[in-house]
């Protein structure tokens, strides 16, 4: 199986499991995340009680695959440090660029990648520069005890 398969395959099963939801508490299941150095590692979230949906607070490293037409996740939340990549695995160009411009990636190839640490909190909307319809956000948390 190929990276390129193996990626996608990693991201159904985040999809998958980001939009289950039971109403009885739960002990969550491994989630594959693909890390900055292209590995594939299985982070274990908190169990939640009946009910909530709290979200997953990364710290360290996080990845945002581009595709045509999307960013996946949409919405990610992360700590002041966190240092976000994106990676382009559309075929067509793709930009990450915040709407107060404090990052931006210029025009990301098919395989490209681009960085951003987040040194403070607060909520950083970003769009594709060349397609309107492909926006996303990350809210960054204190980075706390």
């Amino acid at each position: 199986m190929g990276g390129r398969a193996i990626v996608r395959l990693c991201v159904v099963a985040l999809v998958i499991a980001l939009s289950s939801c039971g109403a009885t508490a739960t002990q969550p299941s491994p989630t594959p995340v693909r890390t900055t150095n292209g590995r594939v590692e299985v982070m274990t979230p908190t169990p939640t009680s009946a009910g909530s949906r709290a979200p997953q607070v990364l710290s360290g490293t996080a990845a945002i695959e581009v595709g045509d037409q999307f960013f996946l996740p949409s919405q990610i939340t992360v700590k002041v440090g966190t240092t976000v990549t994106w990676i382009n695995h559309g075929q067509v160009l793709h930009t990450a660029t915040a709407r107060d411009n404090s990052f931006n990636s210029s025009n990301l190839e098919f395989g490209g990648t681009y960085k951003f640490t987040f040194t403070k909190a607060g909520r950083f909307p970003y769009y594709c520069m060349n397609h309107s319809d492909m926006f996303g956000e990350v809210l960054v948390e204190p980075a706390g005890p």
